[in-house]
């Protein structure tokens, strides 16, 4: 029984291996194939002629500055809407001030009114003496 058990820890110790040379394979095959691409790619471009690689730096530039260009007026437009965004939140914080300093003076109006009709009492009270001082010396 011991020798069987032997055996079937080496069957499965034997797979490991078997699946990591078939990864190793399929890896070796699909960089094989993306270096073909790339070499593909580069005897194309060494075989151009200067006229048509003039050309397709033209067109690359071309296409980078449209793309620049749009990415600018994206800017533009997202700046537009920073500004917007703290134009109104200037209001907004303008607004709490201003409620404070109308507060703040509704508060002295107030004061100053109360002020204003004890003021007005002892000047009544005052009017009153002189009349009965008038009065009495005349």
């Amino acid at each position: 029984m011991a020798g069987v058990e032997g055996k079937g820890r080496m069957a499965t110790s034997n797979v490991g291996p078997i699946v990591d040379v078939r990864s190793v394979i399929t890896l070796a095959r699909r960089e094989g194939e993306r270096l073909a691409g790339l070499t593909r790619d580069v005897q194309a471009l060494v075989f151009k002629s200067p006229a048509e690689l003039a050309a397709g730096v033209g067109k690359l530039e071309r296409d980078v500055r449209s793309r620049a260009d749009a990415a600018v007026k994206g800017l533009g437009a997202g700046g537009a809407l920073v500004i917007g965004a703290v134009e109104r939140q200037l209001a907004r914080a303008s607004d709490v001030v201003f409620r404070r300093f109308t507060a703040a003076s509704q508060d002295e109006v107030e004061a100053l009114a109360e002020r204003i009709a004890v003021l007005e009492k002892r000047l009544g009270s005052m009017e009153r003496r002189q009349r009965k001082t008038r009065r009495s010396g005349a």
